[in-house]
């Protein structure tokens, strides 16, 4: 007859392991939204100018993981910017002068830089 093999303390480690990364799984932050927006930007924004003034230079763009781009936690947003380019396309994204893909108006990164906005006289 075949006995069920005997529980080991090997086994019982593999398991639990097993089943502890299933849960720290679903304990990580959902920044899954701001990871899908990579790649190039439509034509337009590929050399626009950020309301900062900054002309965009593709060939010269930082990577989001290297500015820690994430979602906003208050009120400092890419939105606010002064290398933010705005929606031309109306799909409610941006782009940066600075850094490559797609840019969500409520993002933030590192190299955040508040847009103070000039009045003309």
């Amino acid at each position: 007859m075949n006995e069920p093999p005997t529980p080991t303390r090997r086994r019982l480690l593999h398991v639990l392991g097993g089943i502890s990364l299933v849960g720290l799984a679903g304990c990580a932050s959902d920044d899954s939204q701001y990871e899908d927006l990579q790649g190039s930007v439509p034509d337009e924004y590929r050399t626009a100018t950020a309301q900062g003034g900054t002309e965009r230079s593709p060939d010269n763009l930082q990577s989001k993981a290297g500015v820690n781009y994430h979602e906003a936690q208050g009120t400092t947003t890419c939105e606010n910017c002064t290398h933010y380019i705005p929606d031309m396309n109306d799909d409610g994204l941006g782009a940066c002068s600075l850094v490559e893909g797609y840019i969500e108006p409520n993002a933030w990164c590192t190299i955040y830089a508040r847009h103070i906005e000039q009045s003309v006289n």
